[in-house]
């Protein structure tokens, strides 16, 4: 095979294996959805070392390509029958075990977080080391520039791949095979290693069978729906047994996530009735609500949409992001909900709908909206977060009509998130929440109305004065600006191994290039926050993530041919005009562009103002490549420099999104301080 040929091959098997670990991983290991970015930031550190090594020729990595993308796949099968510990920090909260009366408790064997995140971190690096190993070596036969090119389009067809699997719900063995054909180019031509590649897709391919079988993959997480046959006494913890099933418990990556039952006619099971009566606490006064349609978000399977269905004769727009969860609700729920022509089911993110519509509502409802996983790789937001912000919560607002009513019910296990939440809505409304505590642990129900502000303020307790969530600190679940613990131990060992794989350059040369090291860790928060701010604009669906990352690469492209093609802007211009483009967006704000009503012009604007600075990031990597002698090292460089960057995201957890920014535009300065301390040296 041609060496171009190869080199895209290895573009698109790197970013497809990204993907789908990313993906195996955090589905079956719970933790791992959490903090999916130290898979990614594996990644980057196996490509990093795999490319330094690339020079000792007499090392043949590659023929470990299979065992160790395998070995990677097989931990996910090992860590899937296991529990996974809470982190423990009082400073962060991590969705974990069943509500009251559904679980029998939690397993006495757990394995703790750092063991989790340690052996995934260890495994994935591992697994792109070979890859990272053959791509180095192809660096040396096709021109700096040319190769970058090539191998930026396999990213490109590589990231389409996997998302057209999301798209179309694919299972894990169809990944894993598709990802076997894509490692092909790096085997040797030893018979021994065909062999080896053999067997190995063989096992992955045989390991996810049962998760392919037994659950049902949707762009979000991996779900299973199981029959619940036993409840359990409040008090005593006894099991209750019914002739048939109560209904459906429908768990996420291993963990539980909402039931789906049929509560119509009164039970004299005392579990049973608690859940109904926290359904139908945003019904009690329906007849006192303004005429207007009811609005639910995080519709789920159907649960919220019932209540409003029993209760009520209005309309009702149901919000719910995953597709699959909505197919499972039709599907299942007994008292068919989905299915009734009152109802319009809307698939798409919460805050992206809130922006868009301009219905009026009598009556917003959320529906223990909550998720359990990550917004993106590049962030440590989770999938929820933006929707519960003082601007999203000021958004429903304007969605009420005059005398309209929010309810909100969320599962507030900790005293700091339930004063969070109460102070979020006060905060919103102008006017104190109220709050009705259900027993037994169903969750906290939160009311307020669309009146005229009463100037109802928060108090002055200690408890009271839990910072509430923005757009820019978007973090409901981190109890106070800081970096927890366990966030701060990996990020420093993200540091010292990218500090140590400079072990593996000769001595002399144990150096990073400085200008490629520093723009790698700039692109990396450059990315997280077109990831964030897109997000606002245009909602957390998958989608959006998908559209994101393509038009980076895509930008990337743009800048490779603009170098190819012509050489007018010098260094000089190119640095300027990238410090500049950062800058602006900086001080443009998201949420100003939400004023714009037309989706497309809204779109155009954000492309014009946050992706111009990965253009001109990407011209001035190009610049610099074009004739470099040691390409496999500044790529090197550049993907430790990415590792870092990853570490420096965990900024955003203290000093919110926008500073990021202001760190982004630092270390951009640096590089062009480095380029002309680089280009100093030369000539002396």
């Amino acid at each position: 095979m041609k060496p171009t040929l190869r080199l895209f091959a290895a573009g698109a098997s790197i970013l497809f294996w990204e993907l789908a670990l990313i993906r195996w991983l955090g589905s079956n290991a719970r933790l791992v959805a959490y903090y999916s970015n130290f898979v990614l930031t594996a990644a980057f550190f196996g490509l990093g070392v795999g490319t330094l090594a690339s020079q000792r020729e007499d090392w043949r990595l590659q023929r470990f390509a299979f065992p160790l993308v395998a070995a990677t796949v097989l931990l996910g099968v090992v860590l899937a029958g296991e529990f996974h510990y809470n982190p423990g920090s009082a400073d962060e909260y991590v969705w974990i075990g069943a509500p009251a009366g559904v679980g029998a408790g939690l397993p006495d064997r757990v394995i703790p977080i750092w063991a989790v995140l340690m052996s995934a971190y260890l495994v994935t690096a591992a697994a792109f080391v070979p890859q990272g190993y053959v791509l180095g070596r192809l660096f040396r036969t096709v021109p700096p520039l040319r190769a970058y090119t090539i191998e930026i389009l396999g990213s490109l067809a590589g990231i389409l791949l996997f998302s057209l699997m999301s798209a179309f719900r694919v299972p894990p063995t169809v990944w894993f095979s598709v990802g076997a054909i894509l490692l092909i180019p790096f085997l040797g031509r030893s018979r021994g290693q065909g062999t080896v590649a053999i067997v190995c897709t063989a096992i992955v391919v045989a390991a996810a069978v049962p998760a392919s079988r037994s659950f049902t993959w949707s762009p979000y997480y991996k779900l299973a729906v199981e029959p619940i046959g036993v409840l359990h006494d409040f008090q005593t913890g006894d099991p209750i047994r019914g002739a048939q099933p109560f209904g459906y418990a429908l768990t996420v990556n291993h963990d539980f996530f909402q039931m789906i039952l049929d509560l119509r006619a009164p039970d004299q099971n005392p579990v049973l009735r608690s859940v109904r009566d926290t359904y139908d606490a945003p019904y009690r006064d329906e007849a006192k609500l303004p005429p207007g349609p009811i609005l639910v978000v995080g519709a789920g399977s159907g649960n919220d949409v019932a209540a409003a269905l029993r209760s009520t004769t209005r309309a009702i727009d149901a919000v719910e992001i995953d597709p699959s969860i909505i197919e499972v609700g039709k599907r299942l729920h007994p008292e068919q909900p989905f299915q009734n022509p009152r109802v319009t089911i809307i698939n798409d993110d919460a805050r992206s709908f809130f922006q868009r519509t301009k219905q009026k509502y009598a009556l917003v409802v959320f529906g223990f909206l909550d998720s359990h996983t990550l917004l993106s790789t590049y962030t440590s937001v989770r999938l929820d977060n933006f929707i519960y912000t003082r601007e999203s919560l000021a958004r429903v607002r304007q969605l009420l009509v005059p005398g309209g009513e929010l309810y909100l019910s969320f599962s507030s296990n900790t005293p700091w998130i339930h004063q969070r939440i109460t102070n979020l809505i006060t905060e919103a409304f102008g006017r104190p929440a109220t709050v009705d505590i259900r027993e037994h642990g169903s969750g906290v129900v939160y009311h307020n109305v669309n009146l005229p502000e009463t100037g109802g303020a928060r108090s002055d307790t200690p408890a009271a004065q839990v910072e509430i969530p923005t757009d820019d600190w978007p973090f409901l679940y981190l109890r106070s600006r800081t970096i927890p613990a366990h966030y701060a131990g990996f990020a420093l060992i993200i540091v010292l191994l990218g500090t140590a794989s400079l072990l593996l350059l000769p001595r002399g040369q144990r150096h990073v290039r400085a200008p490629f090291f520093l723009m790698g860790a700039a692109f990396f928060l450059l990315e997280t926050s077109n990831v964030v701010r897109l997000s606002i604009l245009f909602g957390s669906t998958w989608l959006v993530n998908v559209l994101v990352f393509s038009a980076i690469l895509v930008l990337v492209l743009l800048a490779n041919l603009t170098r190819a093609r012509s050489r007018r802007l010098g260094l000089g211009w190119v640095s300027l005009l990238l410090l500049a483009t950062v800058a602006i967006g900086y001080f443009v704000p998201a949420h100003v562009l939400l004023a714009i009503g037309s989706r497309s012009v809204r779109a155009a604007a954000a492309g014009i103002i946050f992706l111009a600075p990965v253009y001109f990031a990407g011209l001035l990597f190009a610049t610099l490549i074009e004739n470099e002698q040691s390409f496999y090292q500044a790529y090197a460089s550049n993907v430790l420099g990415a590792m870092v960057g990853g570490a420096c995201e965990y900024l955003s957890l203290v000093l919110g999104f926008k500073v990021l920014v202001l760190v982004t535009l630092a270390f951009y300065v640096a590089t062009v301080f480095a380029i002309r301390a680089t280009k100093i040296s030369a000539r002396s």
